[in-house]
This record gives structure tokens, C-alpha cells and sequence, in this order.
């Protein structure tokens, strides 16, 4: 995390270094950072989900976690607090996980149909692979902070 990110969450809770995460982008684009944003600080989209090769350190989000939320351009709008975190196999996500993805018609069918195809390519991306017993990290937050 740069330093001017680490200061936004050091002015915002003091003394609280071990609860900072990864800045949040979501999306593989601007334009969908800026959507994903912008559904987070609206309140629609209260969760979402990564692979664990996203986090090759072996770190991911805690409950209590805080992030940096970015926009498209990779500037910060808010800060998240990460409430809960599952981890499951990509079949076992339930439809109030796909509600609260925020995204698409809130639909599990379309979340699985969305989501799959994100996975696979970002599987091929990262030299892994991709299946519906794959498990995926689910994490629910809570804008704790807007810019």
C-alpha cells in the first residue's frame, strides 16, 4: 500500500495499523472500478469475492479488515470494513450472497454465469485453473468513510 493511501486510513483510525488491508479495485477495468465503486458507496453492493490467487502472500481480508475503496482512476472515494469473510467452494454460494454481490440482476444463476467467467479468465491468467469446487474467499463490508 503507497504511503498516501496509508495515511487516509491512519487519520481516519489512529493507531489501528493491524487492521489495514489491500486498497480496494473492482473490476478488471476503470470503467468497471468506477461502476463497482460507485455500487458500494450507494449501498447495492455490500460484498464480493476473490480467489485466493489473488493474494499470493497468503493474506486476505479479516473481519474487522479496512480497506481503501478506489475509483477507476485508482483514486480513493471511501473506506470499507470488512464484516465477514467465508470461504467456500465457488457451488456453495447461497442467493443472498448474490444479492448482496450487488451486481447484475441479483440473481444466484447470473451471479454463478457473471462470476464464472471472470474466474476462468483470471484462473488462465494466473497460470491456475478453475472449477465449481474451487474456493473462492466471500467477504461482506460496510463503508466505514467517504472522500
Amino acid at each position: 500500500m503507497n504511503r498516501e493511501l496509508r495515511s487516509l486510513l491512519e487519520a481516519s483510525f489512529p493507531g489501528q495499523d493491524d487492521r489495514f488491508f489491500t486498497p480496494m479495485f473492482i473490476g478488471g477495468t476503470s470503467s468497471a472500478a468506477n461502476e463497482g465503486a460507485f455500487a458500494i458507496l450507494s449501498g447495492r453492493k455490500t460484498a464480493t469475492s476473490s480467489p485466493f490467487w489473488d493474494y499470493p502472500d497468503g493474506r486476505i481480508p479479516f473481519p474487522g479488515a479496512l480497506s481503501i475503496l478506489l475509483d477507476g482512476q485508482e483514486r480513493p472515494v471511501g473506506i470499507v470494513e470488512t464484516q465477514r469473510v467465508e470461504v467456500m467452494p465457488f457451488n456453495s454460494a447461497r442467493e443472498d450472497f448474490a444479492r448482496s454481490y450487488g451486481e447484475w440482476d441479483l440473481t444466484l444463476e447470473t451471479w454463478r454465469i457473471e462470476t464464472r467467467a471472470w474466474y476462468e479468465a483470471s484462473a488462465a491468467r494466473h497460470g491456475q485453473t478453475f472449477s465449481d469446487d474451487t474456493p473462492i474467499i466471500c467477504e461482506w463490508f460496510a463503508v466505514v468513510r467517504r472522500f
